[in-house]
């Protein structure tokens, strides 16, 4: 009996650990968009998460972004480097804050496969508003270790997928600008 309680214990504590994605890498792609707008300088102060997010991913635990960062700050780091890299970053120009409105994910679709839905909700200190959707698809996997991983390493290209998404609305440029 001790045997059994042995291995339940020990399965059950192997069971949930916690899928860390890597930090994030800045996209080529989307520092050249930046670099093509011009008159265009900010920083992205601050995003709320009213949404819930249910961050456990099957029986294995939750994934949480790198360094012990939040969903809403990881985001906002994200657009930052972004904007850095691009020389388009500034503490004194236009303040961008606002709301993430949609954080799913799902390590099973069609078997194998699985995606990073999120939504933003973006507000700028020149008076203008932008909203953006993006689902971005990924192979996962057929067990729950290996789809959860993969689910976990998604989470980076599904950030730079979303702000691709942003920076080439039509209206970001407007929300940039400086009033």
């Amino acid at each position: 009996m001790k045997k059994v309680v042995l291995a339940i214990t020990v399965l059950a504590l192997s069971a949930c650990s916690t899928m860390q994605p890597p930090r994030y890498a800045v996209s080529v792609d989307n520092i050249q968009v930046l670099k093509k707008l011009p008159e265009i300088n900010g920083e992205f102060a601050s995003l709320n998460q009213p949404v819930k997010f249910s961050s456990g991913c099957r029986l294995m635990g939750p994934i949480e972004p790198a360094d012990g960062l939040t969903i809403p700050q990881f985001i906002t780091k994200a657009f930052n480097d972004e904007l850095k890299m691009a020389d388009k970053y500034s503490t004194d120009a236009v303040k961008i804050t606002g709301d993430v409105t949609k954080v799913e994910f799902s390590s099973i679709t069609g078997l194998t496969n699985g995606y990073w839905d999120l939504g933003l909700s973006l507000n700028s200190t020149n008076g203008t508003s932008l909203t953006v959707n993006n689902k971005y698809s990924f192979k996962s996997g057929f067990d729950a270790i290996t789809a959860c991983n993969a689910t976990a390493d998604a989470l980076s290209p599904a950030v730079q997928d979303l702000i691709k998404a942003t920076v080439n609305h039509p209206e970001f440029a407007n929300l940039m600008k400086k009033s």
